[in-house]
């Protein structure tokens, strides 16, 4: 039995809470990138933009690879597009499959795979309970 929490309230609190900064776009962005970094280190990836200053450098698109799944999001002006990748296996190596998706949907469906890795890996459990407290 896992002491691992429901996933259900928990993607619901962490989209309400990353939401509640989504009235700028940078902010939540940042909030976003530096949450995803800190709970799962090894499986994103954030892009930068060039800047001579360290501090400066402000987060521009943000990758996750979670098994077959790679959630992307990208800081645009007047928002936060998201796509959802799925490779897919089989006969000539398969295509990938994407789906744009919107801010609420791609939040859920990673949180969602999160739990998913969460109920095979101990790091992803932690991850998981990172992101939602």
């Amino acid at each position: 039995m896992s002491d691992l929490p429901p996933p259900e309230a928990d993607l619901s609190a962490l989209a309400a809470s990353l939401q509640s900064d989504a009235r700028d776009s940078t902010v939540f962005f940042r909030v976003l990138c530096a949450t995803l970094e800190g709970a799962l280190p090894a499986a994103t990836t954030v892009e930068r933009e060039h800047s001579l200053f360290k501090s400066k450098r402000q987060a521009q698109n943000v990758s996750v690879h979670l098994g077959d799944d790679t959630f992307e999001a990208e800081l645009r002006q007047g928002g936060v597009a998201c796509r959802h990748i799925h490779a897919v296996h089989g006969v000539g190596g398969g295509l990938p499959y994407s789906k744009e998706l919107g801010m609420d949907q791609w939040l859920t469906a990673l949180l969602a795979g999160v739990a998913q890795d969460a109920q095979v890996s101990a790091a992803a459990t932690a991850a998981l309970r990172s992101l939602t407290t």
